[in-house]
C-alpha cells in the first residue's frame, strides 16, 4: 500500500512497511480454523498407525492361509494331510477340505475335522513365520500388559460353519472391553474376516 504525503508544497510517495490491525486479526483467525479443522486428523495418527498394522498382519494371515491352500491343491492332496511340505517349514498339517489347522493336530486324534485352541496359536506362527507380536489365549490376564493380539476359538468341528480361530489385536487398546480389529479364520472353507469387535 503506498500512502501520499504533503511536504511544503510538493507531493512525495512513500512505502509503508508492515500490516494493518485487521490484516494481522484476518490471518490468525485463518491460522485458527486451519489448526482446528487439522489437529483432529493429527492427534488420530496413532491409531491410523495401529489400524495399518492390524490390517497388514490380518491381511498377511489371509494371503498365508489361500497359499497354503494353494500349495495342497497343487500337492494333488486329499483329504487331512499332516506336515504339507510344500508350504514354509512343512510342518502345518490341513483340514479336511485343505485349508491350514495347525501343527501336530494327529496327535490330538483331530484328523483335520477339530479345532483346538492351541491350533489358532500354531496357525499363527506357522504361517506367518515371525515373532513381531506377543500372542495371548483369551482370559482375564491376558488383557493389559505386554500383549499384542488376543486368541482363542470357537465352535470345535471344522465343518461347523461357526467353528473359527479369532485373533484380536489390541496393542492399540489394551483394556477389556475395548473395540479392537479382529481376524476371524474359518479352516473348513478358509474364510477370513476383519473387522472391529468388542472383546470381552
Amino acid at each position: 500500500m503506498y500512502i501520499f504525503v504533503s511536504d511544503v508544497g510538493s507531493m512525495a510517495l512513500y512505502k509503508r512497511n508492515g500490516f494493518t490491525l485487521i490484516e494481522l486479526v484476518v490471518v490468525i483467525v485463518i491460522l485458527a480454523i486451519l489448526a482446528i479443522v487439522a489437529l483432529p486428523r493429527f492427534i488420530n495418527l496413532g491409531q491410523d498407525a495401529h489400524d495399518s498394522v492390524a490390517k497388514s498382519a490380518f491381511g498377511s494371515f489371509s494371503t498365508a492361509a489361500s497359499l497354503y491352500h494353494s500349495c495342497w491343491l497343487t500337492a494333488g492332496a486329499v483329504g487331512a494331510v499332516t506336515d504339507l511340505a510344500c508350504f514354509g517349514e512343512g510342518d502345518i498339517d490341513s483340514t479336511v477340505t485343505g485349508f491350514p489347522l495347525g501343527r501336530d493336530t494327529q496327535g490330538s486324534g483331530s484328523n483335520g475335522q477339530q479345532l483346538q485352541g492351541d491350533f489358532c496359536r500354531q496357525l499363527w506362527q506357522g504361517l506367518l513365520d515371525n515373532d513381531d507380536f506377543k500372542l495371548a489365549r483369551h482370559e482375564d490376564a491376558s488383557f493389559g500388559g505386554d500383549t499384542d493380539i488376543i486368541y482363542w476359538y470357537s465352535g470345535g468341528l471344522v465343518s461347523d460353519p461357526g467353528t473359527r480361530c479369532y485373533f484380536n489385536y489390541i496393542a492399540d487398546d489394551r483394556t477389556k472391553g475395548a473395540k479392537n480389529w479382529q481376524l476371524s479364520y474359518y479352516p473348513y472353507t478358509g474364510k477370513t474376516i476383519i473387522s472391529r469387535v468388542t472383546l470381552g
